[in-house]
């Protein structure tokens, strides 16, 4: 395997030059009093060696027009990715720069601290997910002085957290069901942490809530009605399959998310399974393709603007001087009710 060669540093060049790194600095950002001559050989050797200066770095130098650093542990095709790019546009409507930066697990610890060791304005960050180690980068940043802002899931930090509840989300949906006379109910999920490593796991607060749901209906929970599947269509797909094979099926199931419960729409009514008389559904996140299922799906909405706003409105405080305690805010979504629910059969 091809190891690729590091990029050389402002030290790197300073170091072939036998110069103090400041001086490099001064000769390539044409700044300080060096003789021209010195300006034309720094830059000609940095320019030989490969160098480029790290603009973030020095955007950070110039103290007030350093960006608001937006750090997202994971990207996807729908909401995570929906939430950051909203933060971002809504700050740059305020006139704020801010980078977006995202890295695989194994990398995300040394990103942050690259980052944070640039004293950026501010953080903001979605890494419910992450590893341990980038909570103790995060924590020094603030310890430094740096601004934080989590949002999406609670994390282990004291700091400003905008969290999705979650547990909520999946209670009002299967109270719903429930509400409605079924007693016979499943949920579908895309994974789940069942080693309790997973207090983090955003489907932990969901199987909570549904839990949570038919334990005040006096329901029995049962293991075999949780479907655990692969994301979007293909899950809903893998789903359906599991759910047809069953020789005793629930008359509710409540699926994460939108997509998925499209993909299992599809398959179990060309099975033959009717919704909703056979079988009632509700869906998560009202995605716009929820309205647009074979049968428009019942929802339990994920508030994607709000919780943006709130993330901004939080920053923004912050940035203004606010110096209150520090909040935690829970955004809660609620149902949109469309036809993929009935009572079941008798």
């Amino acid at each position: 395997m091809t190891l690729l060669k590091p990029a050389p540093t402002l030290q790197d060049v300073a170091d072939d030059l036998g110069m103090h790194k400041s001086t490099v600095s001064l000769a390539l950002s044409g700044k300080g009093n060096l003789a021209a001559n010195t300006r034309v050989l720094v830059r000609a050797r940095a320019e030989q060696m490969g160098y480029e200066p790290n603009l973030l770095a020095q955007r950070l130098a110039g103290g007030g027009n350093a960006p608001v650093c937006l750090f997202s542990g994971t990207l996807d095709a729908g909401l995570v990715t929906e939430k950051i790019l909203r933060i971002q546009n809504a700050l740059s409507e305020r006139g704020l720069e801010a980078p977006l930066y995202t890295a695989p697990e194994d990398a995300q610890a040394a990103l942050l601290r690259s980052l944070c060791r640039q004293k950026p304005r501010a953080v903001v960050c979605c890494v419910a997910r992450s590893s341990g180690e980038i909570f103790g980068v995060l924590e020094n940043y603030q310890r430094q002085g740096g601004t934080l802002v989590c949002y999406d899931m609670a994390v282990p930090l004291a700091c400003d957290q905008i969290v999705f509840d979650r547990e909520d989300n999946a209670y009002r949906a299967a109270r719903y069901l429930l509400e409605r006379g079924h007693r016979k109910l499943g949920i579908g999920m895309s994974s789940l942490s069942l080693d309790g490593s997973g207090e983090r796991d955003p489907q932990t607060a969901r199987l909570r809530g549904f839990q949570k749901a038919l334990a005040e209906f006096d329901v029995p929970y049962r293991p075999e009605w949780l479907f655990l599947n692969p994301t979007y269509e293909r899950g809903g797909a893998a789903m359906a399959s599991l759910f047809l094979a069953l020789s005793e099926r629930p008359t509710g199931l409540c699926i994460v998310n939108d997509y998925v419960a499209l993909a299992f729409l599809t398959e179990v009514i060309r099975a033959g399974v009717r919704i909703p008389e056979d079988l009632s559904v509700i869906g998560h996140d009202d995605q716009p393709i929820a309205a647009y299922c074979p049968v428009p799906l019942t929802s339990a909405t994920q508030p994607v603007e709000r919780l943006a706003d709130a993330v901004v409105e939080r920053l923004i405080a912050r940035l203004n001087g606010d110096e209150s305690e520090l909040q935690t805010v829970l955004v809660r979504g609620e149902l949109i009710e469309r036809e993929s629910v009935a009572p079941p059969k008798e």
